[in-house]
């Protein structure tokens, strides 16, 4: 690998051997690079081993990315440091150590979302009047949910909260108000924390506080850990909230860490008060700009060499940021943060800082587009008057000529908006001028149009009168309707006064989810109406239609999972076969959106068990309305040569040639402060901010930071956009505070003066016509390369069927839920809880875990049944009772008080070639620790048949496995078994060195099997257990 170099205060950073430190690291100038040298540094001098490091980052992005550059460095099989985000490392504090305050460790972990459905679920329990209005109780609940969260960020208790309430005066009216409503908060966020400790359920709040609460009552732990971390190093200070901020400080310094001084322990934070743009989570910027007062003997090292941009952008950047002043860094510390650059780019005709002002939103983007054409070497086209673009079947413009000689690439732009709708203009303007593009998860998962059809259909089944779901599934490709058929078919329902899926109906003759009847029942031919506004091929589409949501209402009353009845949908449409007649990128990426949907879709039903359709629409509805969209995998398309549109806020950390930020007037950036609907309480406020500093300032500050770091990004190029006109606005907008401030001058006359005015009328219908919801727009097949990351069920998949794996893998077409998996994993997270409490109730915990008894196991299996993939409720009911009845056996016959668990449900990663191969080992037993290698044994669970003496001797898993506890987790593996549990055998399997080695030849020669992309199918009796046999051409069923 090429070796990093550093510049002087780089290495003094990285070399920096005791105390705090504190780096102050501009952007650009390779703050990652530093922090991860720094953890080798320690690492490679034998400061400390791996196990006494902790490094915290803001992002499990960020973690996964410093873990990469720490393995390409370090030796193979060395031992990782801990590095994490902080709600990661507290996750793992607490499972480990969370019975001392009396937590369930088996805990869930609950989304802002399901945060919502949780409170809903007990609405009418908690102590609310004022915030549960009777007209809309639940209109608060949002609100609620935030207030806690940001009581939770400044570490403010129930208890603290109500001692407040208690001791407020109530002298007259206005204070008897304010105490009546702080009480019902107060009284609420008691008993809110109470009921999530009594369901397992916590939030991500509760993951830091918890842990305090534990270092905080529990000084053996508190001294165990910060016995164990020799260096603790922060990433992205900035951005750490007040209680996060709490945390650091007592693993550092113990508990009272403001009034008694330890000696300083080896603390490095690195962060740049001037990209500090997440007050809106909670962020406290003073935990930077405080630092040095809780440290005051900290080293302090500025980085400020700049490898990312011009001069000349940098020097106007630093024009604008100064406006934050004295509430920053450099004037506080006296330091020296104007970024001076390090990179060489060639003279320039032009400035590489640029404004441009439109007549409207319209043209702003016109001429964003056209910007882009002329710098890709597409400058000779334009559009004008009425020329017509032609089109291909995706509404691709062929305006691009893709073999042309480019001064830049597409993907070395960037769009930056302040908002996620700023961005739809540039979204249909680069569509129509044929220019790539992607948004990479802009509004999530639940904003792709193929999710939007699957909610839609479930939006149906609940509620038949709702037009708009009805609207996007009758309009879906599939089906092949005209808009002039859809709105006649439309008109019909509007004069008959009932919703269009009872007048289809009506027409039909027919009641959907009741009466069983088949298309061949149907006499539609002979409807005269019907046939007056539909061709013969819609006619059949909509019969198909009708059938489906029949079927589906079926499903629904007789109480199918969720998942089964989407599944129907997607097979019975002909949606994922339609998908796949054209594997292009776009039809790829949307099948797997579909899978993680299903995946999603599958963990609610495990979360929340016994729910139906009816709860999991609101609770897509909550999450689409709060903008908790799951991210959409686009790694798959890094390398797509596209243009770039994201919010500034998204673009931190990444870096274009060519900047554009857009959308640059009065209200819209910045934007209008906006206060919560229910405010913390001042004195509850423990981030120290200067008291001269309004809310008003402070928001324009904070925005001031944003546009910052969005200027920043910029290589070469830095483009300022802004219109005298938005929409349908008839004031004129005024320019943007920050635009005087980058650009030093008055801007009268540019806004007087726009370049560019509206695009023409013709443009304008195709820009709409041709606008598509998608992330990604793209030509051809582009090649996924599916072994950067393996594990031995992917590979094994290869092994039985090379087709299958590309359907699963590739294509991933998503599967039926099956009895088989539910039960699977049923059975592994109660036995892993069986043995977390026998090895607890070992390790001195006796009184607070007892020690399990048969009872505890099927209560255990009760509370992790998974109820999806059965034929019925009688099926299941049939399966429930056999389990109970395995795992009675399993306690009599494989349990033992006398086994002595080590490691449980302990993943694992390691590189293989060019793959990083992960796994999970169910289990991992000391078989003797007198020796300076714990000697130990490997238990895998399986709960299909059991294996014949010739599939055993030909297994790789349990010997993979095997060596890798050996050289990733420093364990001596002397035996290792299945454990067949519905059958109640036990088989040892071969792990003799050579059969370690052996299985790693093997499983490299299928990693580079599956490189070659050879995916022909091996048809045989595997296929009538195969989900994809409908699909699959090959198939011998």
């Amino acid at each position: 690998m090429k070796k990093v170099r550093l510049n002087k205060h780089q290495k003094l950073a990285v070399e920096h051997k005791e105390g705090p430190l504190l780096i102050i690291a501009g952007a650009g100038t390779g703050k990652t690079s530093v922090i991860t040298q720094r953890v080798i540094h320690i690492m490679k001098s034998k400061w400390a081993k791996p196990s006494e490091i902790l490094a915290l980052t803001f992002t499990e992005k960020a973690a996964q990315e410093m873990v990469e550059r720490i393995d390409l460095e370090m030796e193979y099989g060395y031992e990782e440091p801990w590095v994490s985000t902080f709600h990661a490392f507290c996750d793992r504090i607490l499972k480990a150590e969370g019975h001392y305050i009396g937590l369930d460790t088996n805990y869930s972990i609950m989304t802002q979302a399901q945060s919502y459905i949780f409170m809903r679920k007990h609405l009418f329990e908690f102590p609310l009047d004022i915030f549960r209005p009777q007209g809309n109780p639940t209109d608060f609940i949002n609100d609620l949910i935030k207030h806690f969260s940001r009581l939770q960020d400044e570490d403010c208790s129930p208890q603290e909260y109500l001692r407040f309430v208690k001791g407020l005066p109530r002298t007259n009216q206005e204070e008897k108000q304010k105490h009546l409503e702080l009480k019902e908060l107060a009284e609420t966020y008691d008993m809110y924390t109470k009921l999530k400790i009594e369901e397992s359920k916590i939030d991500f709040g509760d993951l830091i506080i918890f842990t305090l609460q534990l270092l905080r009552k529990r000084p053996s732990v508190l001294q165990k850990y910060q016995d164990q971390f020799k260096y603790i190093l922060v990433d992205e200070f900035q951005d750490t909230n007040y209680t996060q901020n709490v945390l650091v400080n007592i693993l550092i310094l113990g508990i009272d860490y403001k009034n008694k001084r330890k000696l300083p322990r080896n603390l490095t934070v690195v962060g740049d008060d001037d990209q500090a743009i997440y007050k809106f989570r909670g962020a406290a910027i003073s935990n930077i700009l405080q630092f040095k007062e809780i440290y005051p003997d900290a080293k302090e090292v500025v980085l400020n060499q700049n490898y990312r941009s011009r001069q000349e952008i940098l020097d106007s950047v630093y024009r604008l940021i100064k406006h934050n002043n004295p509430y920053r860094l450099e004037v506080t510390e006296k330091i020296d943060k104007k970024l001076k650059a390090s990179s060489m780019f060639e003279e320039m005709d032009e400035d590489a800082v640029n404004l441009v002002v439109a007549g409207n939103n319209n043209a702003e983007a016109e001429w964003v587009a056209q910007e882009i054409l002329k710098l890709t070497g597409h400058g000779d086209i334009k559009v004008e008057g009425d020329k017509t673009l032609s089109y291909d079947e995706s509404g691709q413009s062929s305006l691009v000529d893709k073999s042309s000689e480019q001064e830049y690439r597409f993907s070395d732009f960037a769009i930056l908006t302040r908002t996620n709708s700023q961005s739809e203009i540039f979204v249909q303007t680069l569509r129509y001028y044929g220019i790539p593009y992607k948004l990479g998860g802009r509004r999530g998962l639940y904003g792709r149009d193929e999710i939007q059809n699957l909610i839609s259909y479930l939006k149906i089944l609940v509620d038949y009168t709702d037009g708009i779901a009805m609207y996007k599934l009758l309009t879906m490709d599939i089906w092949g309707l005209s808009s002039r058929e859809f709105v006649e078919v439309n008109r019909l329902a509007r004069e008959e006064k009932v919703s269009l899926f009872e007048e289809l109906e009506r027409l039909w003759g027919i009641k959907l989810g009741e009466d069983d009847w088949k298309i061949e029942d149907l006499d539609v031919e002979e409807n005269d109406v019907i046939n007056n506004i539909l061709s013969p091929i819609s006619i059949s589409s909509i019969s198909d239609f009708l059938l489906i949501l029949h079927n589906g209402l079926k499903l629904m009353r007789d109480h199918k999972p969720i998942g089964e009845i989407l599944y129907d949908f997607v097979t019975e449409s002909g949606y994922i076969n339609y998908l796949l007649e054209n594997e292009s990128s776009e039809n790829l990426f949307k099948i797997s959106n579909i899978a993680k949907f299903f995946d999603l879709v599958k963990e609610f039903e495990k979360n929340n068990s016994g729910s139906n359709i009816y709860e999991y629409v609101d609770y897509l509805d909550y999450c689409i309305k709060v903008g908790e969209s799951p991210t959409i995998d686009s790694s798959d398309f890094d390398d797509f040569d596209g243009v770039n549109i994201l919010t500034v806020h998204s673009s931190k950390g990444l870096e274009f040639p060519v900047v554009f930020i857009s959308n640059l007037v009065s209200d819209r950036f910045p934007p209008r402060n906006r206060s919560d609907r229910i405010p913390i309480p001042d004195e509850l406020i423990k981030e120290s901010l200067p008291s001269e500093v309004s809310s008003k300032e402070e928001h324009l500050r904070e925005e001031r930071r944003l546009f910052y770091v969005g200027a920043t990004r910029a290589m070469e190029r830095l483009y300022l956009t802004a219109s005298n006109f938005y929409g349908n606005a008839k004031r004129k907008k005024k320019p943007s505070i920050f635009l005087y401030e980058i650009l030093d001058r008055d801007l009268k006359e540019e806004f007087d003066s726009p370049v560019i005015g509206g695009v023409n009328e013709s443009a304008k219908e195709k820009l709409s016509y041709y606008h598509k919801d998608d992330d990604i727009v793209e030509e051809g097949m582009k090649d996924i390369d599916t072994t950067k990351r393996v594990s031995y069920s992917q590979l094994n998949t290869y092994v039985d069927c090379p087709k299958k794996y590309r359907y699963v893998y590739i294509l991933k077409v998503p599967s039926k839920p099956h009895a088989s998996l539910s039960f699977g994993s049923t059975v592994h997270n109660t036995l892993k809880d069986l043995y977390v409490l026998l090895r607890d109730s070992k390790e001195g915990l006796e009184g607070i875990v007892e020690r399990p008894t048969k009872k505890t196991l099927l209560d255990l299996y009760d509370k992790h049944w998974i109820s999806s993939g059965y034929d019925s409720k009688a099926h299941e009911q049939k399966r429930k009772s056999f389990g109970k009845k395995v795992l009675s056996k399993y306690f009599d016959t494989l349990y033992s008080e006398d086994q002595r668990p080590y490691m449980l449900e302990e993943s694992f990663s390691v590189h293989l070639g060019e793959s990083l191969f992960v796994g999970k080992i169910d289990r991992i037993d000391i078989v003797d620790d007198s020796k300076d290698v714990l000697e130990v044994e490997i238990i895998d669970y399986k709960t299909g048949k059991v294996k014949n003496d010739i599939n055993i001797k030909k297994d790789l898993q349990l010997p993979l496995y095997a060596l890798f506890a050996e050289e990733k987790l420093g364990l001596k593996v002397v035996s290792a078994k299945y454990v067949f549990v519905e059958h109640g055998e036990v088989i040892e399997v071969d792990v003799s060195s050579e059969r370690k080695l052996k299985a790693r030849e093997n499983i490299l020669e299928i990693i580079e099997k599956v490189k070659k992309k050879d995916f022909k199918a091996t048809p045989g009796y595997l296929c009538r257990y195969c989900d994809y046999s409908t699909i699959c051409e090959d198939s011998s069923v």
